[in-house]
């Protein structure tokens, strides 16, 4: 039975998730959002599809919503998500993700949280990488329950859970959602930066270009971090926030695996 697992990723911990489920379930494929998500006619014709991305303000990221509202998944009858984060967890994913395939006459069946160590650095410090260890075990178990449950075609979505109060949540999220493309605004350089163009590699929207080797951002930005953290330099700073913050990508993910979303 054919599996499909849908993937955002900035700085690599949804991808590996995403690499190590895939590696645990029946004749599975791995594709990027970032790499489809703009193409029209979009279609599924897996009869499994799962969704992995990270937790963005108490929700989808944009990208995902918008992915998620275009693809055609009128042959898939189940469906799961991963939401990655490093514990700030409620049920509003799993409430917009029902809400979103139910649209289309369809429902979520599983959902899951697998934390992982943080990369949102604005305003917020990475955990230490003994903290950081820590959570990649925990998360290698976590990920062997979700095969488990996902290979079998189980459900864990409850009715308490779909009804639960998140309005605040939602609210948080909309407005996200609507304001992120333009939040690159508050994006730096200081004279650290080198011309070397990573930022620009690595976006996984193609919303950096280079200017005489300055990266210049062009306001479709989705907020995944993947210029600030990547950069060898710290060069970028996003406003006065990440001043004396560490930077973080997933260490088993390279830049060359996050420019393949593209």
């Amino acid at each position: 039975m054919k599996t499909t697992i849908y993937y955002f990723s900035g700085t690599g911990n949804s991808l590996k998730v995403a690499q190590d489920l895939a590696e645990r379930l029946e004749d599975t494929e791995l594709i990027p959002i970032a790499k489809i998500w703009q193409e029209e006619n979009l279609e599924s014709k897996s009869e499994k599809i799962g969704f992995i991305f990270p937790l963005y303000y108490s929700g989808l990221p944009k990208i995902v919503h918008d992915f998620i509202n275009k693809l055609n998944i009128r042959r898939t009858n189940y469906f799961f998500i991963v939401v990655t984060s490093t514990g700030d967890i409620n049920e509003q994913s799993l409430q917009q993700l029902d809400k979103l395939l139910k649209n289309k006459a369809k429902k979520l069946n599983a959902g899951f949280y697998v934390n992982m160590p943080n990369n949102y650095i604005i305003g917020f410090d990475i955990h230490s990488k003994e903290r950081q260890k820590k959570f990649f075990e925990n998360s290698t178990k976590e990920i062997k329950k979700i095969s488990e449950i996902v290979n079998n075609q189980e459900d864990n979505i409850t009715q308490e859970i779909l009804v639960k109060d998140v309005t605040r949540s939602a609210k948080i999220n909309k407005n996200f959602r609507d304001s992120v493309n333009e939040s690159d605004k508050a994006f730096h350089l200081n004279e650290n930066c080198n011309n070397c163009g990573i930022c620009k590699k690595v976006c996984p929207v193609n919303n950096i270009i280079l200017l005489k080797g300055i990266p210049e951002w062009q306001h479709k930005c989705q907020q995944c971090l993947a210029c600030i953290n990547f950069c060898p330099e710290k060069a970028i700073q996003f406003g006065n926030q990440t001043q004396n913050t560490q930077r973080y990508h997933h260490p088993e993910i390279s830049i060359k695996d996050i420019v393949k979303q593209k």
